[in-house]
């Protein structure tokens, strides 16, 4: 018996970024879109790191696109008028998302990685993903976009993982009782402490002996292969 059957899972979502491929290489992705607008992308990701660190393990009410680019703007200009937050939106796609996602087109996912989703979809395991960034074509470049019904992004509602907002909506979407539902990340207080206190199981990839409170800690997709099964 593996830790689904021993554990009544009848759902497993994973994070994307660090998850199905190394981080690094989104690393790289953002940094080089971000290039020709140095500044911004600074002061960008400072507010954005803000905004995560100040939700931190709290439900919050979702923030419409408005909301959370007035918030951005805030803490990157400390103004927030309708003119300021258009531009912001507008930088924001242009410098981030549009640069972004053309650059995974080439994106490739670990080994077994599909193998373990094969699996879980003749066990008839309801799949999702949970990303932070907009998903956009990163699971159709790695092949594996047909496994899941559920796609979701922090982005739609302005609040970052670890955050329990992200996670709340996830199981809504799941439909069934938290504890049925495994969620697989690779970032120990973003993933594995977030969807915890949500309420969710939790399998953590990771090369170091840290675990957490993760209920799987695991070094490649062949070891969670084995331990799901």
């Amino acid at each position: 018996m593996g830790f689904l059957d021993d554990n009544s899972i009848k759902a497993v979502a994973f994070d994307i970024d660090g998850t199905f491929y190394p981080l690094w290489k989104t690393q790289l992705r953002v940094a080089l879109a971000s290039l020709s607008s140095l500044p911004f992308a600074v002061n960008y990701n400072k507010a954005r790191q803000r905004m995560r660190t100040e939700d931190s393990f709290l439900s919050l009410p979702p923030l419409s696109e408005m909301e959370r680019g007035e918030r951005m703007c805030r803490y990157m200009w400390n103004r927030s008028d309708d003119g300021d937050i258009e531009f912001f939106l507008q930088k924001e796609k242009k410098v981030f998302f549009s640069r972004y996602e053309k650059s995974f087109s080439s994106i490739k996912a670990y080994d077994n990685v599909e193998n373990v989703l094969e699996k879980l979809e003749k066990r008839s395991i309801k799949m999702g993903v949970l990303s932070d960034f907009p998903i956009g074509s990163k699971l159709k470049a790695m092949g594996i976009d047909r496994f899941f019904t559920i796609q979701l992004s922090s982005e739609d509602w302005g609040r970052y993982k670890p955050c329990l907002t992200p996670f709340e909506m996830l199981i809504s979407k799941m439909d069934m009782d938290p504890r049925a539902i495994l969620y697989v990340g690779d970032s120990l207080r973003k993933d594995i402490e977030g969807a915890k206190r949500a309420g969710l199981r939790t399998a953590l990839l990771s090369k170091k002996e840290e675990s957490g409170s993760a209920d799987i800690v695991f070094r490649d997709w062949s070891e969670l292969d084995r331990v799901l099964f």
